[in-house]
C-alpha cells in the first residue's frame, strides 16, 4: 500500500526527492518502489524529461483507481481500529439469576471504565436455554456449570457452594452439623432452571426422597416464601450475597458446591468484544475464588 501511497504523491508534486523526504525514505528506495509498482502493473507510469517527471497516459489512468484502493484500505484500518477499540459493540450474554445479580453489574462496571461505549444484552433463562443460545449463536458466550457445558468449548470460573435457606428460628438452626437428610420430610421449595437441578441430584445421590411443594423459576422469590415460613430450600450461595430477607442459610455437611464457567461455540462464532469481555470476566473470577 505504501507503493501506492508515495506513486500519488509523486503525481501530486511531480517530485521524487521531496516525495522521498516526506514518506522517510531515501530517493533510491522511492525509484525502485516506483519501478516495481510498473512491474506489477505492467504500465509505464511516469515519463521524464529536462522540464520534470510527468505522469503517462497509462498513470494518469491509474490515479483514480489507486487512490480509491487507498481511501479504502484507510477506512478498512480505521473500521479495523474501531472493532479493537470495540466501539459501538454490543455484547451478548446468556445468564441466569445469581450471575446476573451478584457477579456481572461489578465486572461491567469495572470494563466499561476502559470501554465506555460497548452495550451489553443481558438474556436470562435456565441452563438449557443458555446452552441452546450459545450453540444457535444468539449470544456471544454464556454462564452454566461445567457438567450442563457439554461440547461447548468452556473455561472455569468459580465454585459457588450450595446451602440450605431456612425460616429464621427453623430448629435446625441450632446444629452444629447439618445433614440432607436433617430435610427429608420438609416443605421443599423446588429452584426449577430447567432439566439440571443440582439441589434434586443431591437428594437422589443420598438416596432420599424430597417432600417437593413448590417449583419456582425466581431465587429471590424462593427467599421471600423461606422467610414466610412455606418450607426450605438448596440455592446457591452467589444468590444469597447482599440478601435482605429474614431467613436463616447454612452450609451441608458434607458441603455441596457447583462449578461455574463460561461456554462458547468456538473462537471463530464469538465476537472481538464478546472475547475482549470473555477474558475479562475470567480474569474478575480469580479474585473471587
Amino acid at each position: 500500500m505504501t507503493r501506492y501511497k508515495i506513486f500519488l504523491r509523486i503525481a501530486e508534486n511531480g517530485n521524487f526527492t521531496k516525495t522521498a523526504e516526506e514518506f522517510g525514505y531515501t530517493q533510491s528506495a522511492v525509484s525502485q518502489m516506483v519501478r516495481s509498482l510498473e512491474g506489477e502493473l505492467g504500465v509505464t507510469l511516469f515519463t521524464r524529461t529536462k522540464h520534470g517527471i510527468f505522469l503517462t497516459s497509462d498513470g494518469r489512468a491509474m490515479v483514480p483507481h489507486l487512490r480509491r484502493l487507498c481511501e479504502d484500505y484507510d477506512r478498512l484500518l480505521s473500521e479495523s481500529s474501531a472493532i479493537n477499540r470495540l466501539e459501538g459493540a454490543t455484547i451478548r450474554i446468556g445468564t441466569f439469576a445469581s450471575v446476573s445479580a451478584n457477579f456481572l453489574p461489578s465486572v461491567i462496571k469495572a470494563f466499561k471504565a476502559i470501554y465506555p461505549n460497548v452495550q451489553f444484552k443481558l438474556l436470562q433463562a435456565d441452563y438449557e436455554t443458555i446452552q441452546s443460545w450459545i450453540f444457535e449463536g444468539t449470544v456471544d458466550f454464556g454462564f452454566l456449570t461445567t457438567d450442563v457445558a457439554g461440547s461447548l468449548k468452556r473455561i472455569f470460573l468459580m465454585e459457588d457452594e450450595m446451602v440450605m435457606v431456612l425460616p429464621k428460628g427453623h430448629p435446625a438452626t441450632q446444629k452444629k452439623v447439618l445433614l440432607l437428610e436433617d430435610f427429608a420430610g420438609e416443605p421443599f421449595i423446588f429452584l426449577d432452571q430447567g432439566k439440571k437441578s443440582e439441589p434434586l441430584e443431591y437428594f437422589t445421590r443420598a438416596g432420599i426422597e424430597p417432600n417437593l411443594q413448590y417449583r419456582v423459576y425466581d431465587d429471590y422469590t424462593i427467599m421471600n416464601m423461606v422467610e414466610q415460613g412455606l418450607g426450605v430450600s438448596i440455592l446457591p450461595k452467589l444468590v444469597l450475597y447482599r440478601h435482605h430477607q429474614n431467613i436463616e442459610v447454612r452450609s451441608l455437611t458434607p458441603p455441596i458446591f457447583r462449578e461455574m464457567c463460561v461456554a462458547y461455540r468456538s473462537d471463530d462464532n464469538i465476537s472481538v468484544a464478546g472475547k475482549t469481555f470473555m477474558e475479562f470476566v475470567v480474569e474478575s473470577a480469580k479474585g473471587r475464588r
